[in-house]
Order: C-alpha cells, then structure tokens, then sequence
C-alpha cells in the first residue's frame, strides 16, 4: 500500500459520517483521483432527498386529482 492511499491518509482516518467522508475527499483532493466514489456518496446522500420530495409531489398529486376524478364519475353520461 503507498503512502497515498486513501485509508493511510490522516485527514479521512477518522471520519464519523458519510458527510465528514465526502467533504474529507474534496478537502484532499482524493475526489480527484476517486470521482466515482465522490459520485456514489453524494448520490446516496442526495437519495432521501429525492425520495422524500417525490412522494410530496405525488401526494399533491392525488389531492388535485382525486376530487377531479370523484366529480367527472358522478356526472351523468348524455
């Protein structure tokens, strides 16, 4: 293992959070060298985000929707 890796690197060797991780990678330039792994820790830090805003949409979704839906199947056929 050289000198330069990434677990040898006395600024990522105790890093508590997936956050610490990420800042840690930019702070050493490891996301350089790594940007795939750069790429996965913000895509998995970003991923309850997007999660929790697309339910949000899709539940105002069915809100508008749902007395749209109600009011055209009690209308009569002519």
């Amino acid at each position: 293992m050289s000198s330069n890796h990434v677990l040898n690197h006395p600024k990522l060797k105790n890093m508590s959070s997936i956050v610490d991780l990420c800042q840690g990678l930019v702070e050493t330039e490891k996301s350089i060298i790594y940007p795939l792994v750069d790429r996965l820790i913000q895509l998995i830090l970003t991923l309850p985000v997007l999660t929790i805003t697309t339910k949000q949409i899709l539940y105002l979704v069915i809100l508008i929707l749902a007395p749209l839906i109600n009011n055209s199947n009690s209308v009569p056929a002519s």
